[in-house]
């Protein structure tokens, strides 16, 4: 026949209750000297599968290792079960944790609960020996996590391009390329230009008193990978030179797109006209 359990004070309850946040917290803050105040010099860890460790050196000796290549980290502990027993408490509380990787894209989820012994001290309770049970883990995130975030982006980034153009704004359109830009513009007459600086300078000569208007309509943007990206637009614009000569063009913009720095540029364009309508000077 089970025994009663022992009614636990307000007060140790509480205590143990902080004491299992702490641990919590510590781990997300990566703050190991707080870890090992929660655990007895001696204890006992057993994490099922993943590992069981022998005093807290070894566990949090693995916990910093562990954790050292992670992103963000969230677990979260709750529906703590604090009860009496001879030699000191035992709780048991479930965990709800989130452990992302170093791109802070992808990451695992896992459910589970621990079943812990703590023993009293003049430093307070602490954790003697402790059983986790896992429930549930799953992965989290993707490559699609944040793509419709960098497709707008891109899509910005894109309106940025043709309006400083059309509006000779050459610092802020210089923002917009990478570097090392490939402006590819044989396909419609043009030439290979390498490098922002000297695409810029075409541009200045090419079209610094050119009254310009340019479009871009369906984009097809692909995220390929978490900094870079593919993309295909359709293009229309209208040039007018200062003697009225007129140039009414469509075609498509092929390009690719870089992620430096948590911004996206234009790294590679080539520029293909399907149709040039010249309008001489009247």
């Amino acid at each position: 026949m089970e025994q009663p359990q022992a009614d636990i004070d307000r007060e140790t309850r509480q205590d143990v209750t902080d004491l299992l946040v702490r641990y919590a917290t510590a781990i997300d803050q990566r703050d190991w000297a707080l870890f090992r105040s929660c655990f007895t010099e001696d204890c006992d860890a057993d994490y099922g599968d993943i590992g069981h460790w022998d005093g807290v050196d070894a566990l949090a000796s693995w916990m910093e290792q562990v954790h050292a290549p992670c992103g963000h980290t969230l677990h979260r502990i709750t529906n703590q079960s604090v009860v009496a027993d001879p030699t000191g408490v035992t709780a048991c509380s479930y965990v709800d944790a989130i452990v992302m990787g170093p791109d802070n894209r992808t990451g695992t989820h896992a459910i589970g609960y621990y079943d812990d012994e703590l023993r009293g001290g003049v430093d307070g309770w602490k954790i003697s020996r402790r059983t986790f049970t896992m429930v549930l883990v799953e992965p989290v995130g993707g490559p699609g996590l944040y793509e419709s975030d960098d497709i707008r982006a891109i899509e910005r980034l894109k309106a940025r391009y043709f309006r400083t153009m059309d509006s000779k704004e050459w610092d802020a359109m210089r923002e917009v390329l990478a570097d090392d830009i490939v402006m590819d513009t044989t396909a419609s007459g043009g030439n290979v230009i390498t490098g922002a600086v000297d695409f810029i300078a075409f541009l200045r000569e090419a079209i610094g008193d050119v009254v310009t208007t340019h479009h871009g309509n369906t984009p097809e943007i692909t995220i390929t990978s978490p900094t870079t990206a593919t993309g295909v637009w359709a293009m229309e614009d209208m040039l007018r030179w200062p003697d009225g000569t007129e140039l009414h063009g469509y075609g498509h913009y092929d390009e690719t797109y870089e992620k430096v720095d948590g911004q996206w540029c234009i790294k590679t364009s080539t520029l293909t006209r399907l149709r040039m309508d010249i309008a001489e000077p009247k």
